[in-house]
């Protein structure tokens, strides 16, 4: 599959965001933080799936650093021990299925070759063979992190709070969001900041394929150095 990196996709695809967690504390914001192997790592997963679902209803996990006892990459990327749980769930979103949204205030992420086309190319999962364990690119350095953190309504991180963030996208958004995660990972920089396009948020969001629904949490993607695995987990 070849995903052009000088377009931004159209912003028509819906997606709801929401935390577990002690009902006492309300998250206002959560912040999503990668290194941009991660990015990498987090759209080729989507790509491959993708390819895969057909319209099924689907929900993978991943799991934290030294927290969990076998911490994985299913979604391209690992946790960091700080961050909650993290849960995909494929085609639940049923109000969503048969009609797209159409934002028309939003903004462009910073796209430094739009005026010529620049193509990165998805390919196959590489296969494994015998006892030999196929490792994508952007596994190599170990530096495919995500750290997420959970915010109340006066900025302060109620992190530890939450078991788990759950990540609700349809088959349509999951194309798009990964397009534009492979179009930020060729422009990214640390210290980008890039707060989500919301049906219901009074800021101007950004164009990352995805609307979040009005029941969502309103959510920053950002990107900064988290280091590698190692500083997190001496197992891996």
């Amino acid at each position: 599959m070849k995903i052009n990196l000088s377009k931004s996709v159209q912003l028509k695809e819906l997606c709801k965001i929401s935390a577990i967690g002690n009902t006492k504390y309300k998250a206002k914001r959560i912040e999503f933080t990668f290194n941009r192997e991660a990015i990498l790592g987090f759209a080729t997963e989507l790509l491959w799936l993708y390819d895969v679902i057909e319209g099924k209803q689907l929900t993978i996990s991943t799991y934290q650093l030294k927290v969990d006892p076998a911490p994985s990459q299913a979604l391209g990327f690992y946790l960091t021990p700080s961050s909650p749980m993290l849960a995909v769930k494929t085609n639940s979103l049923i109000e969503a299925k048969n009609k797209s949204i159409e934002c028309k205030v939003w903004k462009d992420i910073e796209i430094k070759t739009r005026s010529v086309n620049e193509y990165f190319e998805v390919r196959e999962p590489a296969e494994e063979l015998d006892d030999a364990i196929s490792v994508e690119t952007y596994e190599l350095s170990r530096r495919n992190l995500v750290n997420i953190c959970l915010l109340d309504e006066e900025g302060r991180d109620i992190t530890e709070h939450f078991i788990s963030v759950i990540f609700e996208i349809n088959t349509g958004g999951i194309k798009d969001l990964a397009t534009m995660l492979l179009v930020w990972a060729n422009n990214c920089k640390e210290g980008d900041a890039y707060l989500l396009s919301h049906m219901c948020e009074t800021e101007c969001g950004y164009n990352m394929g995805i609307v979040l629904t009005e029941d969502s949490i309103a959510a920053i993607l950002k990107c900064d150095n988290l280091g590698s695995v190692s500083d997190y987990d001496s197992r891996i």
